[in-house]
């Protein structure tokens, strides 16, 4: 990440629900959309940060992605900036696949993967090194603007690679880490260091409390 003095939160997002998240089948790259549930987070995580008042939203091109970024921005007189870097990690053949079928017909090659995802990929798949280096890409433009409230709207192996480019963490160890639809990850940056404040934040698509009454941050950069 490059060095600057400017102070940066950004939100990461995965996307909403769709019907083959609901089937628990890898999508990768394929174009799936949102569902009606996908749908009705999209719109309480907008609410949730209608709050805060975000200058940029980047999003994933996959509709998935695009169009819960599209519910966030549109809070904010914003529309949201595509790129191409930001989209899934390709699984090749994989894709549509079931996990709890590949885990039960290909016992091995699914708990190699599972072990370790972005270096023991599926046969023809997107590996660690070209994740990385699209990714440094998206990170590269993102913060050569002046914008220092930031939403990047993507999936779940993308944001995982983003917690290893962005913030530091170990490649091999983010999978460990949840990612839901819809969650929210605060990310605080400064002179070249990275702080995440808070991770996986689904509140909003529980229930309960209105979106916009749910805190994100405070001006002194601590969560409310």
């Amino acid at each position: 990440m490059a060095e600057s003095s400017i102070f940066r939160r950004v939100v990461l997002v995965r996307h909403g629900q769709t019907e083959w998240n609901e089937a628990r089948r890898f999508q990768g790259k394929t174009d799936i959309s949102l569902s009606d549930v996908g749908r009705r987070q999209a719109q309480a995580l907008a609410e949730r940060l209608s709050s805060w008042c975000a200058e940029a939203v980047y999003s994933s091109p996959l509709s998935r992605a695009l169009d819960t970024a599209r519910a966030v921005a549109e809070r904010h007189g914003l529309v949201p900036a595509v790129l191409e870097e930001l989209h899934e990690v390709d699984f090749a053949g994989w894709e549509g696949l079931s996990i709890p079928g590949l885990k039960e017909e290909r016992r091995e090659d699914f708990a190699r993967w599972r072990a370790d995802p972005f270096f023991n990929p599926p046969p023809g798949a997107e590996g660690w090194e070209d994740i990385r280096l699209r990714l440094e890409r998206a990170v590269g433009k993102i913060l050569d603007g002046p914008e220092t409230r930031i939403v990047i709207v993507s999936h779940g192996g993308v944001m995982r690679a983003l917690y290893a480019v962005l913030v530091g963490f170990d490649p091999h160890q983010v999978w460990n880490m949840d990612v839901t639809n819809c969650a929210m990850t605060g990310v605080e940056l400064r002179n070249g260091r990275a702080c995440i404040r808070f991770a996986n934040d689904d509140l909003h698509v529980r229930g309960g409390r209105a979106g916009r009454t749910l805190p994100v941050w405070d001006e002194a950069g601590s969560l409310v």
